[in-house]
């Protein structure tokens, strides 16, 4: 029972699932130096279209968290060494990277990537697409608060970041180091054999709670109580979302049974948010104080939205 309830579910997502790989695949290998090099162009004051562009460019981005907190640590560097050499000037805004186009960027890189973005489309197009658009969002209302409440004061601290370092994450330094010669078929394998104990996981999670659950119980935790659905939801996401992949068989279970799209989305952008690994690495540039800031608007974010959506789905 519990292996044909796994087989059913890995028929259903696997199409998705391999899609992701590969576009994913294909964007880190040949376009993820062009989304770094991208990034050096931002400089200046507030403008629009450069946070709107570093939003989606975090999105697009196939790094892992890992991988991006060392390119936005250099490229914060770079900004603050500029700034250092217009007569001293803290203000992080009027040369090189500016703060708030590293927030929009990290923040919107955290919450989505292309090969999660595919993988969503299981649970259905309005909703992937309304994942899209609300880490799009939040990677601009980031860069906004970061820009009216940090426009002369440090957010970022890159203490633990050597210089060298920095410069091949900011420059694409790497390239020359024949990285960016990596194979696809290699990058490939890795994101294969990354994403696939946490998919069979989820597959797993799934056909036990198809078994083991009644689904009278989802649907009193999330369909009769909307407002405490999206807490009920944010909650879950913080012990179970180890990996975005493995969690989507999850949600489409709890969908077919009474979870509101808001719930949803509220589980899909806590996540990722506030997950172990990408805790561990948000922390190493932010100071404790920033840290808890990052985790209230992350964790404030997912639930506003839920709700919104939530409210927007009864006038259907």
């Amino acid at each position: 029972m519990i292996l044909s309830g796994i087989w059913y579910q890995f028929r259903h997502i696997a199409p998705y699932w391999a899609s992701g790989l590969v576009i994913g695949s294909i964007i880190s290998v040949f376009l993820s130096n062009k989304i770094t090099k991208k990034m050096t162009h931002f400089t200046g004051t507030f403008r629009l279209a450069p946070l709107c562009l570093a939003a989606l460019l975090g999105i697009i981005s196939p790094l892992c968290l890992f991988g991006t907190i060392p390119v936005i640590a250099a490229l914060g560097k770079k900004g603050l060494t500029a700034d250092n050499n217009n007569n001293n000037n803290n203000n992080n805004n009027q040369a090189g990277i500016p703060q708030y186009l590293l927030a929009a960027f990290m923040i919107s890189s955290i919450l989505l990537n292309p090969n999660i973005l595919i993988l969503t489309f299981v649970l259905g197009a309005e909703i992937a697409l309304i994942r899209l658009f609300l880490s799009f969002l939040g990677g601009i209302l980031a860069g906004i608060l970061v820009y009216l409440f940090f426009r002369n004061k440090s957010l970022f601290s890159f203490e633990r970041f050597a210089s060298q370092q920095d410069c091949h994450a900011a420059q694409g330094c790497h390239a020359k180091h024949g990285l960016a010669k990596k194979s696809f078929f290699s990058d490939l394998f890795k994101a294969f054999r990354i994403t696939t104990p946490y998919l069979l996981f989820g597959l797993t999670l799934t056909a036990l709670f198809d078994r083991y659950i009644p689904p009278h119980w989802i649907s009193e935790m999330f369909g009769a109580r909307r407002g405490l659905g999206v807490l009920f939801a944010t909650t879950l996401s913080i012990p179970l979302y180890a990996c975005g992949g493995g969690t989507i068989p999850l949600i489409n279970a709890w969908l077919r049974v009474g979870m509101g799209t808001g719930d949803a989305m509220a589980f899909m952008l806590a996540g990722p948010a506030v997950k172990i690994t990408n805790l561990s690495a948000v922390k190493m540039i932010f100071t404790a104080k920033h840290f808890f800031i990052y985790l209230a608007f992350c964790l404030g974010f997912a639930i506003l939205s839920g709700w919104i959506i939530n409210g927007l789905m009864q006038f259907r």
